[in-house]
């Protein structure tokens, strides 16, 4: 999802409508505000479902028949559920629903039932258990009066008027936990609704958006038709949406790339017969969006239904399956929107903690379509962008420990723009574009119609990659950027001797409590009057030294010059007085650190003495390496904590090096 408040939405349309994309750049809140849910929405926050009940069964298909209108949130008909047990007994139905709406009767199988309300819990209880793999059906009928979401807190049903356009529209926004603001529902990630039937019954002026096909608009009489919309595709809860107003319908069919296969592209644009003139051509530019996220995605995967988009007063757009929700077009959400039927629909987060499963790849996304569309540099700025904000602050984990903080979840720094930056960082680790995008492709076709969590990713990484990939270990990798928190920070020293260059790096943390050492590759750009030289190093270490061979004449150092990495720079200095110690140490590696049972010292000069010490200065190991380039130094019996390492070498002099017993 991606939208911003009402303070900001005049000033994003200046750059949405009449200045381009490239002012997005220009300030900070200009990129990101649009990207943040906000917190306060008027449904309690919750973790999981509202009653332990709801577990017991495995909802299989929903039918929405709803009578509703586009100048209020009055709703009125019935919800029918088909579930099957999946406990061995089941003595109730129980699903959520909010005050105001009222049940007016529930018949399970056809058979009038009371329903007991307790705040937003439903329960209805059978007169006979139900077994494990026994189907029912619950049909509830209800009406009421939500109270509107607002621009500046849109939840649930909200009926609004577009300040740019003057259109009236009531609309559905559930997610996170807003489903039960609307309809009688079960809100379970994990329970994806194998097919549903949205049926809405409008005034003929109206239009109805929804999921899945259009299979008939049906006179009612007096003035008045039902929109019947079939998905039959597997839906989360908070997909399921409806959007009403005086629409036009601008269709058309698009062709994939390669294939004799079309699809229908449905957009619902307001009637007012200056927008769809205004927004056609990025509308029309979904196509290439679409042919170029099947690319390297995989095939659209609710291409045998459709793509569209319904217009209505957000500040940005929110991903319904098969139809996005948009307060504008502008081509980067329409990237990210469209994105999300991959990243957040097809694979859902398995919890409201693996948030970035969505956010995060849907924002990356924004930065591989202006990288495709439009420029390398143009798709640097933008990753640039997201690092900057995201060290706005210290610290900040990419997983949700608090889910009953909307605000935390939605977070625009965290969930989106340090989500993408992650995705990234992993992008340069696997320092190979084959096997990226065909993880990507791997993590859709694997969790395809289902749900998947930040380990299940990770797992999903080390399966097709390996578990150390490129020298980084990916336990430690998601360990230190999905659940630490933090970003390195580096120093360095350089020097050049004849053709040898000496590179002293030092890297520190942000929050040095959850992430001591960061393990990353990391690029050096040597720099000099005939030419420049990027070098790909592994930095494992607090302090780390390396040893190249470049004939030209150096004038500067730049790390990471092409900004994969979270990360800032304190300070770069040329030291004369860097040698020959350091060179004869700078090939010295120390991995892993942290280690659960053994470091591995590698690179070790010759003829070199190993000693282990407390902080104390307490011997604890020691070993003379004698011709071993590489040592093995036990850690398993330590506390966990920190140690320091010696390596002496009475030609060379000595180091000591700062190692973690996780």
């Amino acid at each position: 999802m991606s939208y911003k408040s009402k303070v900001v939405a005049a000033l994003l349309l200046v750059c949405a409508y009449g200045k381009g994309y490239s002012q997005r750049h220009d300030s900070h809140w200009q990129c990101h505000s649009v990207k943040s849910k906000l917190a306060g929405l008027k449904s309690a926050a919750k973790t999981t479902v509202a009653h332990p009940d709801e577990d017991k069964y495995d909802v299989k298909y929903v039918k929405l028949n709803l009578e509703m209108t586009n100048i209020a949130t009055t709703i009125a008909g019935d919800v029918t559920t088909t579930a099957q047990v999946v406990a061995p007994a089941l003595d109730a139905y129980v699903f959520e629903m909010l005050p105001p709406l009222v049940i007016d009767s529930v018949l399970i199988d056809g058979v009038l039932h009371t329903a007991t309300v307790t705040g937003d819990t439903c329960r209805v209880t059978f007169g006979t258990p139900r077994t494990t793999g026994t189907m029912f059906t619950a049909q509830v009928f209800y009406h009421g009066t939500p109270e509107s979401g607002s621009s500046f807190d849109i939840h649930g049903i909200s009926t609004l008027q577009s300040p740019s356009w003057d259109n009236w529209a009531t609309f559905t926004l559930s997610e996170p936990y807003s489903a039960k603001d609307w309809w009688p529902c079960k809100q379970s990630l994990r329970d994806k609704i194998d097919s549903a039937d949205i049926w809405v019954t409008v005034d003929d002026s109206l239009k109805v958006g929804s999921n899945g096909l259009l299979q008939a608009v049906t006179p009612m009489g007096g003035g008045r038709s039902r929109y019947e919309w079939k998905e039959r595709y597997p839906i989360d809860y908070y997909l399921i949406s409806v959007a009403v107003a005086k629409y036009t319908d601008y269709s058309f069919y698009m062709h994939f790339t390669g294939s004799a296969d079309s699809m229908l592209i449905q957009n619902y644009v307001y009637d007012n017969p200056m927008t769809l003139p205004f927004f056609k051509n990025i509308i029309d530019s979904t196509e290439q969006q679409m042919n170029f996220f099947s690319s390297i995605f995989g095939r659209y995967p609710f291409w045998k239904e459709k793509y569209g988009h319904a217009m209505a007063p957000l500040s940005g757009g929110m991903e319904h399956q098969t139809m996005s929700t948009m307060g504008f077009f502008q081509s980067w959400l329409v990237a990210h929107e469209l994105a999300h039927q991959w990243f957040g629909d097809n694979v859902t987060c398995g919890s409201w903690s693996d948030i970035v499963i969505n956010e995060g790849f849907a924002s990356y996304s924004e930065y591989l379509y202006i990288d495709h569309f439009r420029s390398r540099a143009q798709a640097t700025a933008d990753i640039r962008d997201r690092q900057d904000f995201v060290m706005e602050e210290p610290g900040g984990t990419l997983y949700v420990a608090d889910t009953t903080s909307e605000g935390r979840i939605f977070s625009s720094r965290l969930s989106y723009d340090k989500g993408a930056c992650v995705i990234h960082t992993l992008r340069h680790v696997i320092n190979n574009d084959t096997y990226f995008f065909d993880l990507l492709r791997g993590w859709q076709t694997s969790r395809s119609n289902s749900t998947g969590t930040i380990m299940d990713f990770k797992d999903l990484t080390a399966a097709m990659i390996g578990n150390t990939i490129n020298g980084v270990n990916m336990d430690t990798f998601f360990n230190q950027w999905f659940y630490k928190e933090g970003y390195p920070v580096f120093s360095a020293r350089w020097n050049q001797t004849g053709n040898d260059v000496i590179v002293q790096l030092n890297q520190t943390t942000t929050v040095p409590s959850s992430v001591a050492n960061f393990q990353v590759p990391l690029e050096l750009r040597l720099r000099s009057a005939t030419g420049d030289t990027t070098i790909r190093v592994l930095n494992n270490q607090a302090s780390q030294g390396f040893h190249f061979k470049w004939s030209k004449t150096m004038t500067s150092l730049v790390t990471d010059p092409n900004y994969w990495l979270i990360d800032s720079v304190t300070s770069i200095t040329r030291d004369a007085s860097l040698g020959v110690q350091e060179m004869q140490f700078a090939g010295i590696s120390i991995y892993p650190n942290p280690a659960a049972t053994n470091w591995i010292a590698d690179g070790i000069p010759a003829n070199s003495v190993l000693t282990l010490t407390d902080v104390t200065g307490k011997l604890l190991w020691q070993t003379n390496n004698e011709g071993n380039t590489r040592i093995t130094i036990p850690a398993h019996t330590l506390a966990t904590g920190l140690y320091l390492l010696r390596i002496s070498n009475e030609g060379v002099g000595e180091k000591v090096y700062k190692v973690l017993k996780g």
